[in-house]
């Protein structure tokens, strides 16, 4: 059963993707909506609609204190959900939001492909949680060549780290049929019904799969080195627009990264408001693993080694194919990162 909070974000984001369709030239024609400061009556609003790219899940956990944390500053927060990095991606360019929670890779694939100048500000997760579950007929990485893997869409993280993994595992991916599913919690239940036979998922999330009698086939982190997993996208209209915010939306956001690293109890506590269907011992599990990849960026996630790692493995991947990736700069604004590191320090 689903929380109160978690039903009426699906209500939501139903709403805002037939809104989407509807609405993306009136937007545009007439700027309404726009996050930022808006006054009235001699007192200042700040708004700030946040596309996620997934209905939440354990790994987040950090950004939901972070959009709290936001709240209780006075800021009026609308969270937006979508089933992929791309859709959320494209809501902020439709300006049906302000800003963008989701893959790395996914802001620099846009602006290759559309030509669209968003730009990563910082990143929470700094190496992949993911393990591959497997129905239970697949015991072996070769077991799953004929098969059918789910992924969210092509390009997005469950797509090109299961296909790095499985090729440093010695496994040749163009035997395996890669079908469009949607998010962990759908590809989990694709799982379960037998639609396919396997699929990334976050750790919580496929623990608690594996316990309903499916395959923990191996975790993504042994095959994987630095590899920037999640971020938050902007584009760069709304930050020439909005520095100053900017900034506060980045400290908050990196704040609520260091508060996940160090409140185990807390981010477990929290979570539950967000995500159901998990077992306290599993939410522990998974957390730990969390800390053993040292999987939050709590210092940000925007040094140039870190950001040039993840292309490298998207380019040994080939999901840039022949084309050239743009330099850091183009899609990549450390500033606002940096400028809080020099206030509050590194860690």
């Amino acid at each position: 059963m689903r929380s109160r909070k978690s039903l009426a974000r699906l209500a939501g984001a139903a709403l805002v993707t037939a809104a989407i369709i509807g609405s993306t030239a009136a937007c545009a024609a007439d700027g309404g909506g726009a996050g930022g400061n808006t006054g009235g009556g001699g007192s200042e609003t700040k708004t700030l609609r946040v596309a996620f790219a997934s209905d939440p899940d354990f790994t987040q956990i950090s950004n939901f204190k972070w959009i709290e944390d936001l709240k209780a500053d006075g800021v009026e927060v609308k969270d937006l959900y979508f089933q992929s990095s791309q859709d959320a991606f494209r809501a902020m360019v439709a300006g049906e939001a302000d800003v963008a929670l989701g893959t790395v890779t996914s802001a620099i694939l846009l602006n290759m492909s559309a030509g669209e100048n968003v730009k990563v500000i910082a990143s929470d997760l700094q190496a992949p949680d993911y393990i591959l579950v497997t129905t239970p007929d697949v015991t072996s990485d070769t077991d799953l060549v004929g098969k059918r893997i789910g992924i969210s869409t092509p390009g997005d993280v469950s797509d090109t780290l299961t296909r790095y993994v499985l090729g440093e595992r010695g496994i040749d991916t163009s035997g395996i049929d890669f079908v469009e599913i949607g998010g962990t919690s759908a590809r989990m239940q694709a799982l379960l019904s037998n639609q396919i036979s396997g699929g990334a998922a976050h750790a919580a999330e496929g623990l608690a799969a594996v316990a309903q009698g499916l395959n923990n086939l191996f975790p993504y982190g042994e095959s994987i080195p630095d590899y920037l997993q999640h971020g938050l996208i902007v584009q760069q209209s709304w930050l020439d627009e909005n520095k100053e915010f900017a900034q506060e939306i980045v400290d908050k956001f990196i704040d609520s990264t260091r508060w996940a690293a160090e409140n185990k109890d807390g981010y477990i506590e929290l979570s539950k408001d967000y995500v159901d269907g998990i077992d306290d011992s599993i939410r522990a599990q998974a957390y730990d693993i969390f800390t053993q990849i040292n999987m939050f960026a709590v210092n940000g996630g925007m040094e140039d080694d870190q950001l040039n790692s993840t292309v490298d493995i998207e380019k040994q991947i080939g999901t840039f194919g022949d084309d050239k990736v743009p330099a850091l700069d183009v899609w990549a604004d450390a500033s606002f990162v940096n400028d809080y590191l020099d206030r509050n320090g590194s860690q």
